[in-house]
Parts: C-alpha cells; structure tokens; sequence
C-alpha cells in the first residue's frame, strides 16, 4: 500500500471586504489537527496529506471545505452567514453565534433601525422585539418621555433594564438620543443570558455595539431627513356655546343661578361678536399644525490592516409644537472608532465620542402651561381681533404668551462625553486560543441650565372707552423676575479586564473567560437663584436683589468591584451548555451585605443535528431547544440606607431653614438633622429567573421561528412593615427586604422570507404576554380581600364600581344603596360591603394599569427591482388608562355630546358636573383619583407604527455611488382604540385633567436620501 504524500500548507483568510480574519478555525476534517489565524489572517500547517479536506470556520461566516490536492497556498474570502441560527450575537462580554446561545437573546439589525422616522432609537424598538415593552409616553423636543420595560415589571421598585453601549453603562436617554447610523447591533438579554451582569441583571440587559472599520478604500455615507411632524391625535375641545350649556347644568344640579341667558348662549352660538362672545380654542391659538425636524448624518470608515477607521457626525434640529416657534432642541454628536494593530500579536482600540444638545422652551413651566390651555374657558377671548394677547385666565395666564419666549425662557446645554481605550492580546504563544482584552471607559456628562423668568403683558378691552387696557400676567412663580442658573456634572470610570479562551478539539468546543471590573463614580451640582431685576434686559445673577436670593449644592460619589467568569461547552454542535459565575460588591451596601454571588446555567439541545432527525432534512433546517436558570440581582435603589444620614444647613430661601442666626453681628452656624432612618442589613433584590424556549428553521430557512416561557421569583424587594407596626406606634421605619413578587409570562416571533421571481418579500410577529403577581408585601390584616394588593398584579387603580347611570328617577328611588342626594344622570355605586351605604370601603381595585400586559408586532416587507415597501404594526392589549376631566374649563366635546340628560338617558357619561360635587366627579384627592369606574378606559390599539417606500438608483446609473430615495412615515394610524376615539393617545400614562397627556406622541412624515460612494 502505498503512502500518501504530505505536504506544508499556508493561507490567508478574508472577509468579503478584503479585511484579515483572525482567529478562524482552521481544522484537517476528521482529525484533531488544526490551527488558528494569526492577527493578520494568517495560518500554517504542517504535514497534511494531499487527500485531505480543510475545515475553515468563524463565528457568522459561512463554514467552507476546501480539498488540499496539490495546493500548498490558500486564499481563503469567507461569507458572512447571518441568517436565523447562524447570525452572531453579543452577549456579555463576547459574542456567539445565535444558534450556539442557550438563553433567550433578541437583536435588531443596524437596518432595522435606520429605517425609522423617529428621532428616538429606544422608541424605535416599539414592536420589534420580543418580551420588550415599549410605551412612547410624549414627545417634548429633548425628552425621552418612555417605558421601556423587559418582560414587565418585576418588582414594586426600579424595574430600568441595564443598558451598555460598547460594554460602558448609559441610561435610556443615552440609547435613546443615539445616531441609528451608528449602530452596527442592538441586543436583548432577556434571561439567564444577563446573569453575567450580576447585581444588575434582574432587570434584563440591552447591548449597543456601533459600527467600527473595515480594511478598503475608504466608505462613504451620507443620510439626510426633513420631516413634519404634528401631535398623534388631540382632543376635540367644547364650545363657548357647549361650555356655557353645560355649566348652566351644573348651576340647576346645584341650585344656583345659571351663570348664562339663553340670549347669551345663541350669542356664543352665532360667533358674530369675537370680543364680548368669543369662542376661542386655546389648543388650536397655543399649538402649530406642524412643526419641522431635520436630521443629516455622515460617516466615513475603511482602512488598512494596520489601521482601521469608523468617524461620523451627526445633526438634528427639532422644533416644537409652540405657536411662536419658542421651543426647539438641537443635537450634535460626533464618533470616531479606531483599530490598530502595534505588533502581530496586540491591537489596541481608541473609540471617542460626543453627544452635544441645546434646548430652548418658554420660561413658563410646561404643566402651568398646559393647564391654562385647558382650563381657560372658552368664553374669554384669546387674541383680540387686532393681535393684541386677551388676560386670558387667572392672573393674566394666557398660554399663547406663556408659550413664548415673552415670559422668559430656559436654555439646556447638556453633553455626554465617551472615550474607550481597549487592547487585544493573542496569546497563542503560551497555548492556543488564549487571549487578554480590557478597556479602560471614562464618561463624563454635564447639564447647565439658565432659567429666566419674567411677567408679560396683556390686554383688557375697556368696553366703556373702546380701547385695550395694559396690564401684567405672571404665572404661579410670582409678578417679579426671577434668574434660577443650575450646573450638575457627573464623572465616571469603568475599568475591565479579561482574559479568553477559545479552542476545539475534534468535536469538543471549550470557550470561557474570566475577568474583573472596577467602576467608580461621582457628582456634583449647585444652583443659585434671584429675584426682584430691574429690567429684562440683563438676565444675569449680579444684577438681581439680595432679598429672596437662594443657593445650594452636593455631591456624591459611588463604587462598585465585580469579579466574573463563564465556561461553555459543546458537542459536536448539538449538545452545549454554559456556566456564569458573579461576585459583585457594591458600596450601596454596608459591611456584611457588600457582597453577593450570582450564579447561572444555560442548556440547549440541537435536536435538528440528531441522525434520528435526518428524516425531516428536506424541510426542517434547525431545531433547538433551550433551558435557562440563573440567580440575578437589582441593586438600583437610594444610596447608602444602611447609614444614618443627616441633612446638614441647607438651602438659604427654604421654609423651614436647617441652620441658626447667633450674635450680634447674626452670624450663621448650619444644623444638622436626620434624614433617614437606617437599615444595617439592607440589601439587592435577588431574581430567580427559569426560561424554556424553542428555535426552528424550516422550508429552506424560509420560516423561523422562536418561543420561550418565563417565570421569575424576584424576592428581597424593598418595602417598609404596614402590617408589622401599628400606625398608633408613631415608629418611622426604614425600608427592609421583605417584598416577593412573581412575574411569568411567554414570547413568540414567527416570520417568513422568500421569493417570487423578482420580488423578495418577508413578515412576520412578534407576541409578548408578561403577568405578575404579589406575593408579599407586609399587607396589613384590615385590608378586605377587594383592596388586597397580595395575590394580585402590583400595579392597579382603586376605584368604586358602578352599575353604570341611573337612567331615571325611579331608579334612583329603587335603590337603597346610594350616595345621599343623588339623581338620575349620576353613578349608581355598588354596595360592595353590604352595609346599605356608598361610603369608603366600597372601593375596590382593578388590577389592571397603563403598562400592558401585551405587545405585539406585525411587521414586513416587499421588494421588486429597486423599490422597497415595508411596514410595521404594533398593538397592546390588557391595559387601561383613566380618562377623567372635572376642571371648571375647556374639557373634551365629549363630556357634552355622550351626557347623560332627560333625552338622552343610555348615556355613557354622567350628567354635567364640576370638581366637588361628592357624585360623579373624583372621591380622592386631586393627586389621587378615586372615582367611578366608568373613567377607566381600555389602552388596547393597533398603530400602523412604520411605513417606509424606498426607491434606490444604483452606482451604474449615477455613476459614482447608491442612492436610496425615501418616504417614511411614524405612528400614521392608530385603531381600534376608545381612548384614541376619544382624542387622547392610548400610550399616555394617565389622562386626569390633561396632565398625564401633555404634548402626546407624534405623528411623523419624513422624506429623505441614504447615500453611499
């Protein structure tokens, strides 16, 4: 027998851009003979016979066979493979390929999120992510009015998901105010997948990666928007000829004289006389129909192999929806990603970033704002007929003034300064897939606020002498001018190192790494105020008064150490499993309870790799099962409960001073004063967190699929003893971990892609149901069952049932339970107790909320030719809002079109009726409704979310690039919801009076053009 020649083989393995692939798999298939690629794509092996085959392989490419022969020289271009199972992750501190990953992860594309209208990338998740719970609550220009939520809430506190953009922590305003330009990957670690994050897992984990360089030519892309955007839906206001009809109701319920003659009403009615009879809508008067957005951003990357690039730059403007064109929020960011190869062996990375904004808005406060658009009636004049500003409502409050820069303004200057030194160190010197990384992250935020407030002027018609009269309005703040400048800095360094091991063995992969982590922090902030300026022209703090000036200021500093490890194993890519490990300190906590130790388990099972499997291969492409468990924790509460805290002096204008004038020259001395009662053994929350979940491929990869369900059991949550304590006790209690609350629920995303001659398509939905339940919370033992929170979700509203309106008098009559006085138009309560009266402990609770129970996304896409079209739908379900008005102004058309009166007895609201009036209007406090049940309205809806129509001319038509031509549109249609019928935007939190509404989620209509060359 002869033998067969052997040989040594070289080569170089590259992408699809040219670019050296280190670290790929080079492997003699069916031996135990392999290699890895140096730093610079390289690889070398020796003795391989001429028959053999190479297996060439990389996390997200495409696995090549490549026959030896006679070939000693190899020039290896792999494909990217990101299709279902095979598409590459992030996940803590490394990435996998999604079919290697044992807990449940969601990823958006970098396309996916440029293909947005909205300005805001956490709102543009709304939709597009399993077990993510998205609620746009508002859209003031610089705000990012959100819920954002991973498989609801967990626990009675903080439920805020961890957030890390390229390994560094940033909040939801952070992600929210990125370029989606620069995001190359979005990830939802939604499970045990975030246990190596420890102490702030519980929550769930999102992971930005932005977008680094390639070797080749330098890239070029431009992207550029111009959009109008107006408010989603607004309400429908009463008339001056409504109004006046419906509080000349009121009056006759309560006895009065009716404040308005029929002559006066048919006056209102005819709109003849604008100054005596006006009918003025201050809504239409305060807001514009539109206001404009404008976005450009442009990013240059490529490269060599020594030195890679990625630099971009990004503006917006938005203006907003002020008349006067008073309130606008300018952006700037910049970026630069760089990669650079020192020695074959060690790269380093310097990644530097800036996020600048300006925010300019009245000097009026929005809520006061606000409410005098809604509470003004429409019977005073707004503007006269001559353009002068009309007084308006109390003290001259007219909110088209109030919303301009004539009562004052305040200007926002806040930056968000990144920098990330990296290295990577190939260790293959000592043995084979080690390496070390770290980094070095330092952020450094700063918000400088000038707030200038002064009264304007108005107008009074002097009907005895034709003529306008000058006087001064001023809002809550007082009739003089105020200067209030603040100045709040944050620094922080997060320090990391890491050391990887990645190596296979025939059919055995081992990966794991070890690392540790030091973050420190620190802040600081003061403000200074004065009052009593001579003259609007110099807002600046010397030239205010001495009397009512105020100053104060603190700081605060934080540190946490974490020390982390993960092991992973797999078997011939169908058995795998991974092991996490955290031991985190935090100084949140005192000794003893500093520390904790979290650990978790993943396991999957590729079924569809299976030889009894090998019957389904021509229509089954992957199937997986998959197990979690993991121990995490939540360590965002106030700092340092375990200490005893004093306050120490204080502000210098406050009502109760914290310090003592002594002597005769009044010299002050600053008191101390407890401000916390303390708790030793306080502690994190802990979350037991299990999932079981199923991923398949089928029909050609055509069809995907995954489905998970959850339960986790989040204990130690902080809470303070009712039951334990009596009130009568007069003992301050400081707050311990004793709550427990489950949250469970499950997930499913479904989507189809093919094609049909020249038409690609694709769609698909997503589907997230997340419940919760109370398990303790100390409930005192007089709670009746009605009211109990334990055992029930953790969020609801209290509320008297109803049997909805007496329709008459005779049923009013027939009634022994009701509130003594009551007539027909008004709720008929239930007598819940059985006592035979309306009174308190009729209440019960409805265990329902704002935040939905479920989600739920519909979305895809058409392509043909150059011409793309795709959609996004987005709904929820089992949630409720309270809609309620009692202000004496402008409410809603209606509160009087669906009345109840003697002609139109089914009606579905009560009578008219004022704050007050012990029947129909709210039974609590102003900041705590509790009134019928019939202002409880369902938040289900389905919004046509996205919308995008593209048009693209390529690089042989224009002759130097591609060109993609745009229509977009955001939250376009919005069905099947009451609360949007009604006017009002179902996402909104609370709509009692117009103040949990204010400045609603926009509706959005953008051209633009991507350009790459």
């Amino acid at each position: 027998m002869g033998s067969v020649q052997q040989s040594t083989i070289s080569g170089t393995v590259k992408d699809a851009d040219g670019e050296p692939l280190p670290g790929v798999t080079v492997v003699v298939k069916g031996t135990t003979q392999g290699t890895s690629t140096n730093i610079d794509g390289e690889f070398t092996l020796t003795g391989v016979p001429a028959d053999a085959v190479l297996l060439i392989s990389f996390v997200g490419m495409k696995t090549q066979e490549i026959t030896v022969g006679d070939q000693t020289s190899f020039n290896v271009v792999l494909e990217a493979d990101a299709i279902g199972l095979e598409e590459v992750v992030a996940i803590g501190y490394t990435v996998r390929k999604k079919g290697e990953v044992t807990g449940s992860v969601a990823t958006v594309s970098s396309e996916t999120l440029e293909r947005t209208a909205s300005k805001d990338v956490a709102k543009s998740l709304s939709g597009k992510v399993p077990g993510l719970i998205v609620n746009d609550r508002g859209g003031y220009p610089g705000d990012n009015d959100m819920t954002l939520l991973i498989r609801g809430k967990s626990t009675l506190n903080n439920n805020a998901p961890l957030i890390l953009i390229d390994g560094i922590t940033a909040g939801t305003s952070g992600m929210a105010n990125l370029s989606p330009e620069d995001i190359e990957s979005l990830t939802v670690l939604k499970d045990g997948a975030a246990a190596i994050y420890g102490a702030r897992a519980a929550n769930g984990v999102i992971l930005v990666t932005t977008k680094r360089g390639k070797s080749g030519a330098p890239k070029f892309k431009l992207s550029t928007s111009y959009s109008m955007s107006t408010f989603a839906v607004k309400p429908k206001l009463m008339s001056s000829e409504q109004f006046a009809i419906y509080n000349n109701e009121i009056a006759a319920r309560q006895g009065s004289q009716l404040p308005y003659s029929q002559e006066d009403i048919a006056k209102y009615a005819s709109g003849e006389d604008p100054i005596n009879f006006p009918n003025t809508d201050w809504q239409d008067l305060t807001f514009a129909d539109y206001s404009p957005e404008a976005r450009v951003t442009f990013s240059v990357s490529g490269g060599s192999d020594n030195v890679k690039y990625f630099v971009s730059g990004d503006y917006m403007n938005q203006t907003g929806l002020y008349d006067s064109g008073d309130l606008n929020f300018e952006q700037y960011q910049v970026r630069s990603n760089l990669d650079i190869k020192l020695h074959e062996k060690l790269s380093v990375g310097i990644d530097l970033s800036g996020r600048f904004g300006k925010r300019n808005q009245p000097g009026v406060n929005e809520s006061y704002i606000y409410k005098h658009i809604y509470v003004n009636f429409p019977t005073e004049v707004g503007i006269y007929p001559n353009g002068l500003p009309a007084w308006g409502g109390e003290n001259g409050s007219n909110p088209v003034i109030m919303s301009s820069d004539e009562a004052g303004f305040v200007k926002t200057t806040d930056n968000d300064l990144r920098s990330k030194f990296s290295f990577d160190w190939n260790l293959d010197g000592v043995t084979e897939g080690l390496r070390m990384k770290g980094f070095a992250g330092i952020r450094k935020m700063s918000n400088d606020v000038k707030s200038w407030y002064t009264p304007w002027t108005v107008y009074q018609y002097d009907v005895s002498n034709d003529d306008y009269r000058e006087v001064q309005g001023y809002s809550q703040d007082g009739n003089q001018r105020i200067l209030r400048e603040s100045f709040w800095k944050y620094d922080e360094l997060m320090l990391n190192a890491t050391v990887h091991y990645d190596r296979t063995f025939d059919d055995h992969t081992i990966r794991g790494f070890a690392g540790v982590e030091q973050f420190s922090s620190e802040q600081r902030n003061f403000w200074a105020e004065r009052k009593d300026f001579p003259s609007p022209d110099h807002p600046e703090l010397f030239a205010g008064g001495d009397d009512g000036q105020g100053s104060s200021g603190t700081s605060a500093e934080w540190g946490r150490v974490n020390y982390f490890g993960s092991l992973s194993y797999d078997y011939a890519k169908k058995y795998f499993i991974d092991l996490t490990l955290r031991h985190d300190g935090s100084s949140n906590f005192g000794d003893g309870n500093r520390f904790g130790t979290f650990p978790g388990v993943g396991l999957s099972w590729a079924i569809g790799n299976e030889k009894f499997m090998d019957w389904s291969d021509s229509w089954l492409n992957a199937l997986k099962l998959r197990t979690s468990w993991a121990i995490m924790g939540n360590d965002r509460i106030a700092s340092f409960q375990y200490l005893t805290r004093y306050n120490y002096g204080g502000a210098t204008d406050a009502a109760q001073p914290n310090w003592y004038i002594f002597g005769t020259n009044g010299t002050r001395y600053n008191g101390y004063d407890p401000s916390t009662t303390p708790n030793p053994d306080i502690t994190w929350e802990t979350a037991d967190m299990k999932n079981i979940g199923l991923s398949f491929m089928m029909f050609d990869n055509r069809l995907s699929g995954d489905v998970n369900y959850f339960y986790q059991k989040r204990e130690d949550i902080l809470i303070t003893r009712n039951a334990s304590i009596p009130d009568v006790a007069g003992v301050t209690l400081p707050q311990e971990n004793l709550g427990k609350v489950d949250n469970y629920g499950w997930e499913l995303q479904l989507g189809w892609n093919d094609k049909i001659g020249e038409v690609n398509y694709n769609f698909g939905v997503n589907f997230t149901q997340a419940k919760n339940e109370v398990v303790y919370l100390d409930e005192a033992a007089d709670v009746p069952e009605w009211r109990k929170r334990e055992g029930h979700p953790m969020d609801s509203y209290i509320v008297y049932p109803t049997f909805g309106l007496f329709q008459s008098e005779d049923e009013v009559n027939s009634m022994t339970a009701k509130i003594p006085g009551t007539v027909a138009g008004e709720p008929a309560y239930v007598d819940v107790d059985g006592n035979g009266k309306i009174d308190a402990n009729d209440r019960v609770r409805s265990y329902t909320s704002n935040v939905p129970e479920i989600q739920y996304g519909i979305f895809g896409g058409v392509e043909f030719k150059n011409i793309n079209l795709n959609f996004l739908f987005q709904g929820q379900a089992k949630a409720q809002t309270i809609v309620y008005f009692e202000s004496h102004g402008a409410r809603p058309d209606f509160l009087f079109t669906e009345r109840w009166t003697p002609e139109n007895p089914t009606a579905k609201y009560p009578r008219a009726f004022v704050a007050g009036d012990g029947y129909s209007a709210n039974l609590g406090t102003p900041d705590n409704f509790q009134g019928a049940d019939l202002w409880l309205h369902d938040a289900s809806f389905v919004r046509l979310k996205e919308l995008e129509l593209g048009y693209t001319l390529s690089k042989e038509v224009i002759g130097f690039g591609d060109l993609k031509l745009f229509v977009r549109g955001n939250n376009l249609l919005t069905m099947f919801s009451d609360i949007y019928d009604l006017g009002f935007d179902p996402e909104s939190s609370e709509i009692i009076d117009f103040r949990g509404s204010r400045y609603p989620a926009m509706k959005t209509y953008s051209v633009g053009l991507n350009l790459n060359f």
